[in-house]
């Protein structure tokens, strides 16, 4: 049996959505694999129990019939780290031990989750990445996204946290205008002991944002096609102009949300009108009976929200800084991704499996 930690350099860079992906690619290799979250930090209620929401997410996603306080049995909320700050919390690392070695037990690979970033998360209760890799005996690897050449410099340092657990690292979300960059930036992380197993390409699905999330975050009322919530916006419009400019613009940006105030009947007409995957209205104001008829005959959701169209944008900027992949969709898309770009056979060889 080998555990393979996932880690990455700073928070959202697909480490659960990687995990995913290679417990399905290990699955059909005729390996049996299970998912370990040692540390949580996105608690969720499940009826009267505090889980992490990415262990919950996997549990669901690869069906591992494992109850969730082992598949991560520390997560980390406001009340521990009080009681940590206290001196009141002991056998955190008993805890994860015991854990992982129920979860290895007839199992070729363990996939265990990172928490936020490998350089902080997990410290504050005594738990850091570079600690826990070595509790648990395992190889890891890491995800970086990319988002300019200094993230190699980032990459370089996080590494090192790692030392020789690290067995390689993922490059994530690349521009296509950068691609050429990270290609050659590959042979000098070679040079400096780091092997790169994938680089991963930016991609306009994966970077969506589903309208049921989107009318989450803002905390919406969906008037209609509850049924479309699944569909996914790969970008956001403000319908601030005059409807024959608007009209020309919506018509260049596929698979978008528009978002204007609820009174501005003309721009929701040309917003359905073009390829638009919703309509968010702000102020809190009903639209009239037309647009939603004309919305319902397109199958075009229609949120409306309390507040004003700048406060909705900064929401929905906020919210683009921290996707998670949960829509069906987008799963796929992610495995599909993995598949083409990852060097499993490189993988495999690293592990041992």
């Amino acid at each position: 049996m080998v555990t393979l930690y996932i880690g990455s350099s700073e928070s959202y860079t697909g480490k659960s959505l990687l995990a995913m992906a290679l417990g399905l690619k290990f699955r059909e290799l005729g390996l049996e694999i299970c998912y370990f979250k040692p540390v949580g930090i996105t608690p969720i209620k499940v009826g009267h129990t505090v889980v992490d929401e990415d262990a919950l997410f996997i549990q669901q996603q690869l069906g591992i019939d494992e109850p969730l306080s082992k598949m991560c049995p520390v997560v980390i909320t406001p009340d521990l780290l009080r009681k940590v700050f206290r001196g009141e919390v002991k056998g955190l690392d008993k805890a994860i031990m015991e854990a992982h070695q129920s979860l290895s037990v007839n199992r070729d690979v363990v996939l265990a989750g990172g928490a936020g970033s490998v350089l902080s998360s997990g410290a504050a209760i005594g738990l850091p990445a570079a600690k826990v890799v070595k509790m648990l005996d395992a190889k890891a690897i890491l995800v970086a996204k990319y988002e300019s050449d200094l993230s190699i410099d980032l990459l370089l340092t996080v590494s090192k946290v790692l030392a020789d657990r690290l067995v390689g690292v993922i490059i994530n979300n690349v521009a296509t205008s950068q691609l050429r960059n990270v290609r050659n930036a590959i042979p000098y992380l070679r040079k400096q002991g780091i092997e790169v197993l994938g680089v991963l390409p930016r991609d306009a699905i994966l970077n969506s944002v589903g309208v049921g999330e989107l009318a989450d975050h803002l905390q919406a009322k969906v008037l209609c096609c509850q049924d479309r919530l699944d569909e996914l916006v790969e970008h956001f419009s403000v319908g601030a102009m005059n409807v024959e400019s608007a009209l020309r613009y919506f018509r260049r940006i596929p698979n978008k949300a528009v978002i204007t105030g609820g009174d501005r009947s003309d721009i929701q007409l040309a917003a359905l009108e073009t390829s638009t995957q919703c309509i968010v209205l702000t102020g809190d104001l009903y639209p009239n009976s037309l647009i939603l008829a004309r919305a319902e005959e397109l199958r075009v959701p229609v949120l409306s929200v309390s507040v004003d169209t700048l406060t909705a944008v900064e929401i929905i900027e906020r919210m683009l800084g921290r996707l998670r992949v949960r829509e069906p969709k987008k799963i796929h898309r992610a495995v599909a991704l993995v598949d083409r770009h990852l060097d499993l056979k490189k993988l495999r060889k690293s592990l041992g499996v």
